[in-house]
């Protein structure tokens, strides 16, 4: 039974890597991630991803719906609660029944008043680029007693996930910052060779043109590649 609950979430995981290697978001394949939560996991009723940086307050990256993101507010609010506690440690932070745990007395003041949210089962992701969690939360109390291996084995998969996301989104900013500086330095190249005048003066012509066109930097840069000349209007100006 664990191994075929094991090979379905390999597959589900495995979809979502490729959602991401074709080119999909990190901010959309986390929103898939607390989709299957509700699916994987029979005990959950909702779920969200928390992010708990050192020196901001805490928030929700991610919901399934609103009622996971406004449970994550009532903790946020007091201040405690299992999902904050879990985004710093290592081990599950689990409550059978919140409304006789007494570990976060503000947020079991709260969550009681409200209603909804019964038992909450929360895991540790990843540390950066801020401590975040994996919060399940169910309507009914003890839904979790018999989902702790599965929830585990989920969280699992899910930090892998968003290692891969992070990774991902690095590798783009990354990619981008490397494009853009190459498109300045060739256009740079360009204009000392074409005006005869020294780095310093080509890249003002550049930082001129772009405030002039009001157009970023690196797309200027890109067009002086492409026409060997500074622009003077704007490319559907020209076409006019």
């Amino acid at each position: 039974m664990v191994a075929d609950v094991d090979q379905d979430l390999a597959r589900s995981f495995g979809s979502l890597s490729s959602f991401l290697l074709a080119g999909g978001s990190p901010v959309d394949a986390r929103q898939r991630l607390v989709e299957l939560a509700k699916t994987a996991i029979p005990a959950c009723d909702w779920a969200c991803i928390t992010m708990r940086p050192d020196n901001k307050p805490p928030r929700t990256i991610c919901a399934s719906d609103s009622t996971a993101s406004e449970v994550d507010q009532m903790q946020y609010a007091a201040g405690n609660g299992p999902c904050l506690d879990a985004a710093r440690s290592r081990q599950p932070v689990w409550s059978a029944d919140l409304t006789e745990d007494q570990r976060w007395p503000q947020f079991r003041e709260l969550v009681v008043a409200d209603g909804r949210v019964k038992s909450v089962l929360s895991f540790h992701l990843l540390d950066e680029p801020a401590p975040t969690a994996l919060n399940m939360y169910s309507a009914t109390p003890g839904a979790f007693d018999d989902f702790i291996s599965a929830g585990t084995l989920f969280a699992i998969h899910a930090t892998t996930l968003m290692s891969h996301a992070d990774s991902e989104r690095r590798a783009q900013s990354l990619g981008d910052a490397l494009t853009t500086s190459r498109q300045i330095g060739a256009a740079v190249g360009i204009l000392m060779s074409a005006h005869k005048i020294t780095e310093e003066q080509a890249f003002q012509l550049l930082r001129t043109a772009s405030n002039h066109l009001n157009r970023k930097l690196h797309d200027v840069a890109r067009e002086v590649t492409e026409l060997g000349e500074v622009p003077h209007t704007a490319p559907s100006d020209r076409k006019r």
